[in-house]
């Protein structure tokens, strides 16, 4: 009989896409095929000083579809000891997001230890969290993406106006998700949106608005990677925030995107080119907006969410791929790489 793939699912950690990251990680759990492997379910508390095991039948039982239901799951059991991990796992499979999840921090610590894990390495994960960092290297590059400044807390807010025409984009500089992202229509609400990008960190990105269609394209791949169906977004709110990334009525996503067959071929070019720039193996997502026939690159994402509302899946399906394919394929494109400090 063939021997099982030991796989120990992360989720949760020190992140306010928590709750996101549990259902990408309970997802996960559920499709992986028990004949093949042998799955345990780690949820990294919110302060990252516990990693907490709940079995597999508990945390299904437990875990709803719905983000706001997930907050119900409170593991008790202190099983798991990090350090430990490479005595009962052969791969990590990494389902968390935002800091300290998808910004090198944990990829750091299981390297250390010596596991492999999915998704990308130390530096291509920070590059790819640090907003600012992120713009730096695809524009010097020469890949289109929109105007921007770094502003700092102590930095006077007229700053923007001297740069920038109003509407303009202010998010913190590294987190996921849309979190604390705010689109400044007037003078009046810009100092509120800095504000509450700042909750975040000490220093918020301010960028030129573009308006187009909203795209994303996955990527799947460790040396040759390749690009899955594009995917249009049309949210119902004034922008995809959060609430329309992970509540499935509050955006239309259609797979693949309603636009001309050379500029999915560019989408597509642009994603590769974006994923390999940054040195990204496994999987990844690259959000664009369309602007004048230009895909202008907003961000990539390192560990894409994996939730049933999620557009990675989606994207993967319209390829004829299924979840649990998908989530086969990360797991052996981890197996494959070597753990290096990218």
């Amino acid at each position: 009989m063939r021997k099982k793939i030991k796989v120990a699912v992360l989720m949760g950690g020190k992140s306010p896409e928590y709750e996101v990251s549990l259902v990408s990680g309970r997802e996960v759990v559920k499709h992986l095929d028990t004949q093949k492997y042998e799955v345990l379910p780690v949820v990294v508390s919110k302060d990252g000083k516990e990693w907490l095991l709940k079995g597999v039948k508990e945390l299904l039982a437990t875990v709803k579809d719905e983000v706001s239901s997930v907050k119900d799951l409170v593991p008790t059991e202190k099983e798991v000891v990090p350090d430990r991990i490479p005595e009962w796992a052969d791969v990590v499979f990494l389902a968390m997001h935002g800091p300290y999840g998808e910004d090198g921090t944990i990829q750091g610590m299981l390297e250390i230890v010596g596991i492999p894990y999915t998704g990308s390495g130390v530096l291509a994960s920070a590059l790819g969290m640090d907003k600012p960092m992120f713009r730096k290297i695809i524009q010097g590059a020469g890949i289109p993406s929109p105007k921007f400044l770094v502003l700092g807390k102590n930095e006077r807010p007229d700053r923007v106006l001297d740069e920038f025409d109003l509407p303009l984009v202010v998010k913190p500089c590294c987190q996921g998700s849309s979190i604390g992202v705010s689109i400044v229509r007037s003078k009046a609400n810009l100092e509120k949106a800095l504000q509450k990008a700042f909750d975040f960190g000490s220093q918020a990105i301010v960028e030129e608005f573009l308006s187009g269609v909203e795209v994303t394209c996955g990527i799947l791949g460790n040396d040759n990677p390749i690009a899955l169906p594009v995917a249009e977004i049309i949210p119902k709110k004034e922008f995809f925030d959060y609430e329309s990334k992970y509540v499935p009525e509050m955006s239309e996503e259609i797979v693949p995107a309603r636009i001309p067959a050379k500029l999915t071929k560019k989408v597509q070019e642009t994603a590769l080119k974006v994923y390999q720039l940054i040195g990204c193996c496994g999987f990844g997502r690259v959000d664009m907006i369309i602007s004048h026939s230009t895909p202008y690159v907003l961000e990539i994402n390192t560990i894409p969410g994996l939730t049933p509302n999620s557009l990675l899946p989606k994207e993967a399906a319209a390829a004829g791929i299924t979840y649990q394919q998908l989530i086969e394929k990360i797991i052996q494109f981890a197996m494959e790489k070597k753990i290096s400090p990218r």
